[in-house]
């Protein structure tokens, strides 16, 4: 079981449920938690130079702005990414709302984290289900009700390329000024965007752009 652990929260209320609910596995004093991403890397150095790493990151992936306060870390997503780098062997659980599935599968494939949460009726029971889970083995727990979209095959063809190119759609260009801005052909663009509104079913270019946003593509 986890030993040190650090919660990344900017949410008093919501930072002492989990807390709470982390003393059923820890002593309270290897518990900590923060409001700010880049005090959580921090820590997390600042453990780790001192020979007693924390071995478990609970953070949240949207921190709201502090006008007061200039960050280099924004989100959660930018945390762990840090995170990786400086500590690749750490335990990761994304605790969220987010639920979109592009946005739960990059998190989990891409940044390697070993468990995602959706804040919900059930967010308390499931967490404990994660830290079990994951604390025992390599299997990524991810909330029942969501879809991470790994097995699905319209999000598995779509490629950062494509992502690029639905957000110059989403932003007005049309194909030939996309085939400039990418340095693509405009048979080129014209492909790939027939081939996604065939993968996601959608009807023209706008239906396009909104599927995408929905599924958090962009």
């Amino acid at each position: 079981m986890f030993k040190k652990i650090l919660i990344a929260e900017d949410f008093d209320s919501v930072n002492l449920g989990v807390k709470q609910l982390l003393e059923e596995f820890v002593t309270e004093d290897r518990i900590h938690h923060v409001k700010y991403c880049d005090d959580a890397l921090l820590k997390i150095k600042r453990a780790k130079m001192d020979q007693e790493p924390f071995d478990l990151l609970i953070s949240d992936l949207s921190f709201v702005e502090d006008k007061f306060r200039e960050n280099k870390l924004n989100s959660g997503e930018e945390l762990i990414e840090a995170v990786r780098r400086e500590q690749p062997d750490i335990k990761v659980i994304v605790y969220s709302v987010e639920t979109k599935p592009y946005v739960i599968r990059t998190l989990l494939d891409d940044l390697d984290c070993n468990a995602y949460i959706n804040k919900s009726r059930e967010s308390i029971r499931e967490l404990k289900q994660a830290i079990r889970s994951i604390a025992a083995s390599d299997e990524k727990f991810v909330s029942p009700e969501l879809k991470y979209g790994k097995a699905d095959s319209e999000l598995d063809e779509i490629d950062e390329q494509d992502i690029q190119i639905i957000r110059l759609l989403s932003k007005g260009f049309d194909q030939g000024e996309i085939a400039d801005d990418m340095h693509y052909s405009r048979s080129s663009i014209e492909k790939r965007i027939n081939r996604l509104k065939t993968s996601l079913k959608a009807k023209n270019n706008p239906h396009l752009v909104s599927i995408s946003k929905d599924l958090g593509l962009i």
